[in-house]
């Protein structure tokens, strides 16, 4: 035989350990995302909405705020304002928010001051705020917090109320 037609025969066997070890850091890459686009909504039941436009692109900044049922106002998982403390200082604890929002959250862009009736200078805000309230909280926690984002050192204008398609209250009764 010559060597032209000698083919050598070798038994090549495959590594999986780094495939293995691309699949798992995906997959833990792919639960921490989940996890962080979720950090800013509370576990509420929503009011039914009969007539909605759906939230198909939200704005790039929208802090979203989320009043629980018994009137506390929590952002990311922390509690920033308590009804059960006095009335003042519950509309003072609001207020820091939003300022903080103003601050840290909203595109620089966006903050305006304005002057409007009577000549009062105030800090306008163009960025939407996601209220999110559950279906049992007593009104006047909202209104409370709708009457706070009017205020001269930050004031909110463009407000989006969460509602949900289906009663989900309903489906937790079945």
């Amino acid at each position: 035989m010559s060597k032209a037609t000698k083919h050598v025969q070798e038994e090549l066997e495959m590594d999986m350990t780094p495939m293995i070890d691309c699949v798992f850091l995906l997959m833990i890459f792919f639960v921490l995302v989940i996890d962080l686009s979720q950090q800013d909504l509370e576990d509420l039941i929503l009011p039914k909405a009969l007539y909605a436009v759906p939230d198909d692109q939200p704005a790039d900044v929208r802090p979203i705020v989320n009043i629980a049922q018994s009137g506390n106002i929590i952002y990311k998982k922390n509690q920033w304002a308590d009804p059960k403390v006095a009335d003042k200082q519950y509309t003072e604890d609001i207020h820091k928010l939003l300022v903080y929002w103003r601050d840290n959250v909203c595109k620089k862009e966006n903050i305006k001051k304005e002057t409007v009736g009577g000549g009062m200078t105030m800090t306008v805000v163009d960025d939407p705020v996601l209220i999110r309230a559950d279906k049992w909280t007593e009104w006047h926690y909202v209104g409370k917090f709708m009457t706070a984002c009017t205020q001269k050192d930050a004031a909110f204008w463009k407000l989006e109320l969460a509602m949900s398609e289906e009663d989900k209250e309903a489906k937790l009764q079945k």
